[in-house]
C-alpha cells in the first residue's frame, strides 16, 4: 500500500472517531440535561401522570359577638372541579349536561390553564346532582367532586353591611398572585374582606397516586400531605341582641344608627336600611338575586352608616360655635336678634322658627337651634376658620373603621369653591348655608358619632372599630383589635363643656326633649337638613351620661323630616335599652290632659300610680 494510501486511511479513520466522540458528545449532554440538570422539571412531570395534588382549603374562621355567639358559621357544600390535563371535549358534554352548565361557561373557567391542577367550575351543588356525578363516574375521568365549607347565618342574623359576603376570586383579583386559586372563595365586602387574610387561614395540600385514566389509587403518604391550617374566629364589639333591638327600630324606615363606646371607640350597633339577608349571597349567587340587588332603587347594598354621606343639618353648628369661641371672635354672652328671617343682599333666609327667637346669646341659641343666630356666626367667622375647626374633628377624611370603602365626607373649602364655582361664583351665602350643616357639606353618620365622642370626652376620641379580637383555635392565642387614640387639639376644655351646657340644655328644655332619659343625663343636639329630592332628613346626635360619658351616638333617618320628631326618639330609645336592658314607659293621667300637653320634659310615675293612664305622645318641639 503505497503512503498515499495509508495517509487517506487515516483520515478517515479519524473522521469516523469524530463523529463516534461527537455522538457520545451529544449523547452525554442529553444525558446530563435529562437526568441532572432537568430532573426536576422531567419528575413533575412524572408525577403528575401518576400523582394528583388536591388543593385542601381551611375551613374559614367564624365571626361571633362579644358573648361569642355565632353571627357568621360554616356548613358543608359541594363543589365540582375538573383537572384541565385530563378533560376531553366529550367529557366537558357530559358534565355540562349533568350540572345544567352551558359547556361554554365550563370551557370559559378552564381556557388557557392546561395544568394538573384542579380548577373549580360550580358551587353549592344539589343531593341529586351529586348523585348523578357519582353514578357518572366512571365516564367522566377529571372530574372531582369535592366538600367544602359554605358561609351560615344562624337564625335572626342579619345586618350583611356589617359582614359582607364571600365570593369568587376573578382573573383580576388572581393575577400575578400565587395566594389565590382558580374558583377559590375570598371576602368581598364588609369585615369578610377587611379580615380575609386571618379568616381564609392557610390552604394545604394532599397527594394522591391515580392511574393512566387519572383515577384515584390511595394516599400517596400522609408525610408528604401538607395540612390546612383553619382560619381564625374574628369576635366583634357587639351585643347582637342590642344590634337586633336597634335594627328593629329601622323597619320600613332608610337611614342609619351609629353607636360607640365613648370610653374605646366599640361599635356597639351600626345599622344600615334597608338592607338585604345575606343569605342570598351565600354559596353561589343567583345572577337574577344579584341583577335585582344591584338595580334596587333603595341601594340596599349600600352600607348608609358608613358609606352614604349627606348634610348633617343643624347637629354641625356646633363646629360654628367652637370655631367662634375659640378665635375669640365671639364671648358666650354674644347676643343677636332673630325675627324669624335674615335678609343678605337680596335673599330672604328664614329660621326655622318664623315668629323668631328674639334676642339670645349663643348657649340659647343653641339650645333652641336658632338658623339667624348662626347665619350671622358663621359670616363672623369666614370659611378659613370654619375649614379649620371642621378638619380638627376629623371631618372630610376616613374614620379608618375596619370595614372597607369609607366615605371620607366633604368640607369646602375656599381653593374647592373657586374650583367649583370660579373665584366671584360664590357669596356669603355659601359660608351662612355652611355654618348650620347645609350646602356642599357632607358628613357621613360614622363620622357624626365620631364627632360626638369627641364632646364627649372634651377631645378625646379612639377610631371606631367593629373587631374585639381574633382567636386562633391552634394555638389559642388571642389578637387583641387596639384602637388609636385620637386628639383634637388647640381647643379648651372650658369651651368643649360650655358647649356640652349648651347640648344638655338641648334634651332638658330645647328641642330635644323627646330624647329625654328619667335619671341618665343626656345631652345631644337635633338637626334637619334640607334634601332637594324630598322631605328633609332627620338627624340627632347625643352622648350620655353626661358626667361620665359612655356612649355616643348618631342617628339619620332619610325623609323622616324634623329630628326631635324622629330621629331623637330612636336614640332614646337605644339609649334606655342600653342603660336599662328594655324602653322606659312613658305614661300620662287621662285625668291630667291639659298638664300633658303643656309638659316640657318626658317624665316617670312611679309604678304604683300608672292606674286609668294612657300613652303620652311627645309632640316635637318645632323644626329641628
Amino acid at each position: 500500500m503505497s503512503e498515499y494510501s495509508r495517509l487517506e486511511l487515516r483520515q478517515k479513520r479519524l473522521i469516523v472517531i469524530a463523529f463516534i466522540l461527537l455522538f457520545f458528545c451529544i449523547l452525554f449532554y442529553g444525558f446530563v440535561k435529562l437526568q441532572i440538570s432537568g430532573s426536576e422539571k422531567y419528575f413533575k412531570i412524572s408525577v403528575d401522570n401518576s400523582v394528583r395534588q388536591l388543593v385542601q382549603y381551611p375551613v374559614r374562621g367564624t365571626i361571633r359577638d362579644r358573648d361569642g355567639n355565632f353571627l357568621v358559621d360554616n356548613r358543608p357544600s359541594f363543589l365540582i372541579s375538573v383537572i384541565p390535563r385530563q378533560i376531553t371535549s366529550n367529557t366537558l358534554d357530559t358534565l355540562a349536561l349533568l350540572i345544567n352548565e352551558p359547556v361554554e361557561d365550563i370551557r370559559s373557567k378552564i381556557r388557557g390553564r392546561y395544568t394538573f391542577r384542579p380548577v373549580i367550575i360550580k358551587r353549592d351543588l344539589s343531593y341529586e346532582t351529586v348523585v348523578s356525578l357519582e353514578e357518572n363516574r366512571l365516564h367522566l375521568p377529571g372530574v372531582l367532586v369535592e366538600i367544602e365549607s359554605k358561609r351560615f347565618y344562624p337564625p335572626g342574623v342579619n345586618s350583611p353591611h356589617i359582614f359582607g359576603y364571600v365570593g369568587e376570586v376573578t382573573r383580576e383579583e388572581a393575577q400575578g398572585s400565587d395566594k389565590y386559586e382558580p374558583g377559590e372563595l375570598i371576602g368581598k365586602t364588609g369585615l369578610e374582606l377587611s379580615f380575609d387574610n386571618e379568616l381564609r387561614g392557610i390552604k394545604g395540600l394532599q397527594f394522591v397516586r391515580v392511574d393512566a385514566e387519572g383515577r384515584e389509587l390511595g394516599d400517596l403518604g400522609s408525610d408528604r400531605n401538607i395540612r390546612a391550617v383553619p382560619g381564625k374566629d374574628l369576635y366583634l364589639t357587639l351585643d347582637y341582641s342590642f344590634q337586633q333591638f336597634a335594627e328593629s327600630l329601622m323597619v320600613d324606615r332608610r337611614g342609619a344608627i351609629v353607636m360607640l363606646n365613648a370610653r374605646n371607640g366599640n361599635v356597639l350597633c351600626l345599622v344600615s336600611k334597608p338592607d338585604f339577608d345575606p343569605r342570598l349571597l351565600s354559596g353561589r349567587i343567583s345572577p337574577a338575586v344579584w341583577s335585582e340587588l344591584q338595580g334596587d332603587t333603595l341601594h340596599p347594598l349600600y352600607s348608609r352608616g358608613v358609606q352614604s354621606t349627606y348634610p348633617p343639618g343643624s347637629t354641625y353648628k356646633l363646629v360654628a360655635a367652637i370655631a367662634a369661641l375659640q378665635e375669640k371672635i365671639i364671648t358666650p354672652q354674644w347676643e343677636n336678634y332673630c325675627p324669624g328671617y335674615f335678609i343678605l343682599g337680596r335673599k330672604t333666609i328664614h329660621c326655622w322658627n318664623a315668629k323668631g327667637h328674639g334676642k339670645i346669646n349663643l348657649i340659647q341659641a343653641i339650645e333652641r337651634s336658632c338658623n339667624v343666630y348662626f347665619f350671622k356666626l358663621g359670616l363672623e367667622i369666614g370659611l378659613d376658620i370654619w375649614s379649620e375647626y371642621s378638619r380638627k374633628f376629623y371631618f372630610g377624611t376616613p374614620t379608618k373603621i375596619d370595614l372597607p370603602n369609607e366615605s371620607k365626607g366633604l368640607v369646602p373649602t375656599v381653593e374647592y369653591f373657586n374650583r367649583r364655582y370660579g373665584p366671584d361664583g360664590w357669596t356669603k351665602g355659601n359660608l351662612a348655608n355652611l355654618a348650620i350643616g347645609q350646602g356642599e357639606l357632607l358628613t357621613t353618620p360614622l363620622q357624626m358619632a365620631q364627632f360626638v365622642m369627641f364632646l364627649a370626652n372634651k377631645g378625646i376620641g379612639y377610631t371606631p372599630h367593629l373587631a374585639d379580637y381574633l382567636y386562633d383555635k391552634e394555638t389559642g392565642k388571642m389578637d387583641y383589635c387596639m384602637p388609636e387614640e385620637r386628639h383634637v387639639e388647640g381647643i379648651s376644655d372650658e369651651i368643649f363643656q360650655y358647649i356640652r351646657e349648651g347640648m344638655l340644655r338641648v334634651v332638658e328644655q330645647g328641642t330635644g326633649r323627646s330624647a329625654f332619659i328619667p335619671g341618665i343625663k343626656v345631652a345631644g343636639k337635633t338637626g334637619t337638613s334640607e334634601n332637594p329630592h324630598g322631605d328633609p332628613h332627620s338627624w340627632f346626635i347625643a352622648f350620655a351620661p353626661f358626667d361620665d360619658p359612655e356612649v355616643a351616638i348618631a342617628v339619620i333617618i332619610e325623609n323622616g323630616g324634623a329630628g326631635s320628631a324622629v330621629a331623637a326618639p330612636i336614640a332614646r330609645m337605644c339609649m334606655e335599652k342600653h342603660f336599662f336592658g328594655h324602653i322606659l314607659p312613658r305614661y300620662v293621667a287621662k285625668k291630667d290632659t291639659a298638664a300633658a300637653d303643656s309638659l316640657e320634659v318626658p317624665h316617670m310615675i312611679p309604678i304604683d300610680t300608672l292606674i286609668d293612664m294612657q300613652p303620652l305622645e311627645i309632640k316635637p318641639i318645632g323644626n329641628n
